[in-house]
């Protein structure tokens, strides 16, 4: 259901599945731990709203409420993402900056490298985990402003065309997402 919000809102919206089937256990245990395993199938808006709905006739009405209630929020950061991928390997760069002052040692960045068309046994899945790199945001000077630029580089055997990358600011404290960005991998040589 979220995918079809996702095809109407585009790149708004950020999302990740943590689906246990699909995901590495490594993946996803961290961040299934630090929401204290809730059930499934469960949605978080902005790291906060959890949203458990059992009916599929529901969905669309119950998530488009939701994503509305996120994107009231003025964003703190700004987050910019592009992503390149060969056969065999890839690339994230990432540009955050702040609007803010940043809690010390309370936010983290997250950059997730998702699969789309995953096949599963009665549909495909979209946005799956596939790798999850984390790093803290930290600041030179209390007062300064963090604009930070930085380069993931990562090996893969994902199908490029089926490749997404979602980069999000997190305070681990209130679990509240920050902001975030997606973008689909563009193809080199």
């Amino acid at each position: 259901m979220l995918d079809s919000l996702s095809g109407i809102y585009g790149d708004s919206l950020a999302i990740i599945s943590y689906h246990l089937m699909f995901t590495d256990p490594a993946v996803y245990g961290p961040r299934n731990s630090f929401y204290s395993s809730p059930p499934h199938p469960t949605a978080f808006f902005d790291g906060t709203d959890e949203v458990f709905e059992l009916d599929p006739n529901a969905l669309f009405t119950t998530y488009t409420d939701h994503y509305f209630a996120a994107k009231s929020d003025s964003p703190t950061y700004y987050v910019e993402v592009t992503a390149t991928a060969t056969a065999s390997s890839g690339d994230l760069q990432i540009r955050i900056v702040t609007a803010d002052i940043i809690p010390v040692g309370e936010v983290i960045a997250y950059a997730a490298i998702c699969q789309d068309s995953v096949h599963g046994i009665i549909k495909d899945f979209n946005y799956v985990c596939r790798l999850l790199y984390e790093f803290p945001l930290e600041m030179a000077l209390p007062d300064s402003v963090l604009d930070l630029d930085t380069t993931i580089t990562f090996s893969h055997a994902l199908p490029i065309d089926k490749m997404r990358a979602v980069v999000f600011v997190q305070n681990m404290s209130t679990k509240k997402v920050l902001h975030s960005a997606t973008t689909r991998f563009e193809e080199e040589e």
